[in-house]
């Protein structure tokens, strides 16, 4: 017991960090790259398991930004506007599908008109510095720097969704020469196209996800196992080590199966901070050649920085990690080179990271927009991040962290307690800060902590090694176990049965609703308009989701060739949220659903929008459809054409829904479900997503 507990010093010798050195070198680029191929595997096979919606933001916080950008109007209109245009062309030229964006995307005040503007550049100098400082705090609040990959991914397919969606007239002037070879790539061509159109929904909702998998979730694996292998001085097996079970905590972890994968900002912060870590590891933790004192920054320095500046417009709170990072920096030198780190690298190059982000939201956005700062005068300066939710200020020490710690939390409490110095301290000195600046924040979400799970994965890896090695260390007396049964395989397969079982839960099952209900939707809408490729027709569909804020995604996951969709969903922004005397149209719906409907197609206005016409597909859910089912069908004349799963909604033991005197017919109302059965005993009741068709 006193050899589990006792404290393992971090920082070595310069010998021992030569050695360490030498270990690393021995380490070629080839074992690292094969390592990588196999946790994108992994990580490829997590996307493939998720199926199933965590919060809305993934969405549209990055898919429809990017969906619009690259799919939808390109004739003018202000994006910031719009949520749908009549116009499209084919053969050769554009199709314009949907754009859908949220208020966090647009301006959050009026423009000055020419007159003003004119007199504001006549004016002085702190005139025109207030005026752009007031332009940039009531501007959006979303960068474009975290979509970047999605937007490429998309500006990539689609050319090539393009020319499928196009229809080719069988080549008849055929030479005698070139006959076969001309049939041949013409059926080529012909089942190439078919395949592209059967998938073009998948490929434009699932590909980020895949995208987001290679670029995002496996490089931070990689990273952990990385940034362990430089601080950790001993010589262990492989299975004894720190950097592997640094990486097995990172690969188990449930949080990030279910939620490191996904198209989340909070995703791109976590990976530019464990990348920002990995570059300035020697200087962090006292293993450069100079021992931390060196005067000139070098080029992999200057890039950690300028990666923590991109990562500052991402997410302005991501300063809670970075400054500490600087200031260990700057601690762990020596006279005037404090000033000279602080001075001549973390500030300057932080700085123009924060430039060059500014300058990619310049170019998307068409103004100088700095969403940082809109960022903090929304939740801070106004504190309307409140209006999404509050928590205690200590939630995120009795329930955040312990959620998505799981069942690390015993070795990361067991880690923190027998810290004393070292590198290991530097790691808490990083989480530590992050963890109270968001405490802060009225608004909490366990999404928000992804950053710091890296790092709580390395600490959690040194916890483990020490634990396997003394397991090993007191049965090498005792007779020699079976190699299945050793103390490294008896923990790897107790963290994957602790971790599996709920993320595939939460990845299948909870909360699939909103995507297997679009799936349905762009598969009703691509059979239906498959007999338009040959008509040269584009056929027009609109889409109503009856649902809370932001339920389901939209455009990204409806995109389908010859089709035009046009969808609506409930407002919930926050000039309704924070005006009493307004109400926003999803809270309306709340209270009222039959009223609802019944202002918006059929008696008239409702906060003066025009009256709504009677949409191709409408989705509810199911509670809510037994309250407008009856208008639905027989006022607007719908017809109930799905019922699809979303989430368990109670757990029951096994009783017989069938009436027989009525020779076995099930009698159950219109809404409700059948129940999912397990062994003859237990009754799984579901929560569903109901869907109308005209």
């Amino acid at each position: 017991m006193n050899m589990m507990m006792k404290v393992t010093e971090d920082d070595r010798s310069n010998s021992n960090r030569s050695g360490q050195k030498r270990k690393l070198s021995n380490v070629g680029a080839q074992h690292i790259l094969r390592l990588f191929l196999w946790i994108t595997v992994y990580r490829i096979i997590n996307v493939w398991v998720i199926r199933t919606q965590f919060d809305p933001d993934e969405y549209w916080q990055t898919l429809e930004p990017a969906y619009c950008l690259v799919f939808g109007p390109d004739d003018g209109t202000d994006h910031s506007t719009i949520r749908g245009t009549d116009q499209y062309l084919l053969h050769g030229r554009r199709m314009h599908y949907g754009c859908a964006l949220t208020w966090e995307w647009t301006r959050r005040w009026t423009p000055p008109s020419n007159s003003e503007i004119e007199s504001t550049h006549t004016s002085s100098a702190m005139v025109r510095l207030n005026y752009l400082l007031s332009e940039a705090l009531h501007g959006p609040v979303r960068s474009y720097v975290s979509i970047l990959p999605t937007y490429l991914y998309y500006l990539a397919c689609r050319p090539l969704l393009n020319w499928a969606a196009e229809y080719d007239e069988s080549d008849k002037n055929f030479n005698d020469g070139s006959r076969v070879v001309t049939q041949y790539h013409t059926e080529f061509q012909r089942n190439l196209k078919q395949i592209i159109r059967q998938h073009s929904t998948y490929i434009i909702s699932k590909g980020p996800v895949f995208l987001h998998a290679v670029l995002v979730a496996a490089p931070t694996d990689l990273l952990v196992w990385v940034i362990s292998s430089r601080i950790d001085n001993q010589h262990a097996g492989w299975r004894r080590s720190w950097p592997f079970w640094a990486l097995v905590c990172s690969l188990t972890s449930w949080f990030h199966g279910y939620a490191l994968v996904r198209t989340y900002a909070n995703s791109v912060e976590t990976v530019m901070l464990i990348l920002g870590i990995t570059l300035l590891g020697p200087e962090l933790f006292g293993q450069s050649q100079s021992g931390g004192t060196h005067v000139s920054s070098s080029l992999r320095e200057r890039f950690a920085f300028l990666i923590g500046g991109l990562s500052v417009c991402v997410r302005f709170t991501s300063l809670a990690a970075w400054i500490p990072i600087g200031l260990i920096l700057v601690v762990r030198s020596t006279g005037n080179i404090k000033i000279r780190i602080l001075l001549g690298l973390c500030a300057p190059f932080g700085l123009l990271g924060v430039l060059f982000g500014c300058c990619i939201d310049r170019w998307f956005y068409g103004f100088w927009a700095i969403p940082f700062l809109g960022n903090v005068h929304f939740n801070v300066l106004l504190g309307h991040g409140s209006l999404y939710g509050t928590h205690p200020f200590l939630w995120y020490a009795y329930a955040g962290i312990p959620a998505i710690c799981g069942v690390m939390l015993p070795f990361f409490i067991w880690e923190i307690s027998t810290i004393r110095s070292g590198s290991r301290s530097l790691l808490l000195w990083i989480i530590a800060p992050y963890i109270v600046l968001h405490s802060f924040s009225e608004h909490k979400e366990f999404r928000f902590l992804l950053p710091v799970l890296p790092i709580i994965c390395i600490l959690v890896g040194h916890a483990l090694s020490r634990l396997v090695g003394v397991m090993e260390d007191t049965t090498t007396n005792s007779p020699q176990p079976k190699k299945l049964f050793t103390p490294s395989n008896f923990i790897l397969v107790a963290l994957i049965l602790l971790n599996f079982p709920h993320l595939l839960y939460l990845g299948l099952i909870h909360q699939r609703g909103p995507i297997a209900t679009n799936q349905y939707l762009a598969s009703v809408i691509e059979n239906e308009t498959h007999q338009a490729i040959q008509s040269e027709t584009i056929r027009q569909y609109t889409i109503h989701y009856l649902m809370g804020c932001h339920s389901a995604p939209v455009y990204s996951h409806l995109h389908t060739p010859n089709a035009r969709v046009d969808a609506w969903y409930l407002d919930c922004s926050p000039e309704c949220r924070s005006n009493p005397d307004d109400i926003c149209e999803s809270d309306a719906f709340l209270n009222d659903q039959l009223g609802f409907v019944m202002n918006a197609y059929n008696v008239g206005s409702w906060r003066g929008n025009i009256v709504r016409e009677k949409p191709s597909f409408l989705v509810v859910m199911q509670d809510d459809a037994v309250k407008i089912g009856a208008f639905l069908t027989n006022k607007l004349k719908m017809s109930h054409a799905a019922s699809i799963r979303h989430t368990i909604k109670s757990i029951s033991w096994h009783q017989d829904q069938c009436d027989a005197s009525n020779d076995g017919q099930c009698l159950l109302h219109e809404m409700q479900h059948y129940p999912l059965t397990l062994f003859s005993r237990i009754d799984i009741h579901f929560d569903h997503m109901e869907v109308y068709k005209s």
